[in-house]
């Protein structure tokens, strides 16, 4: 059962990103009971590349790429809460 939910709205940030996921990574809660929500607001740079080499790297936890075409951080939260399983839903900038 999922209990937390982290959603990370990112726009045209790729490194950012990826150091933001690196950190995530490394918490000690039980992987079974949270998940990571990346949306993407519709970036031009790499980051669906980044974001997904991240997801392989760690497949044994529950990070999830997402796309939302309309520009701005409320469609982008709006996205993520569309998307999450947890009881708790928790927002993180992407740097």
């Amino acid at each position: 059962m999922i209990r937390l939910s982290l959603v990370i709205p990112t726009y045209n940030r790729s490194e950012q990103i990826v150091k933001t996921l690196e950190s995530v990574v490394k918490q000690r809660f039980d992987a079974s009971k949270w998940e990571c929500i990346i949306v993407d607001n519709n970036s031009k740079d790499d980051t669906r590349k980044r974001v997904e080499e991240i997801i392989s790297k760690y497949d044994k936890l529950n990070l999830r790429y997402v796309f939302e075409t309309k520009q701005g951080l409320s469609h982008a939260r709006n996205c993520g809460i569309a998307h999450s399983r947890g009881d708790i839903i928790a927002f993180v900038d992407d740097d």
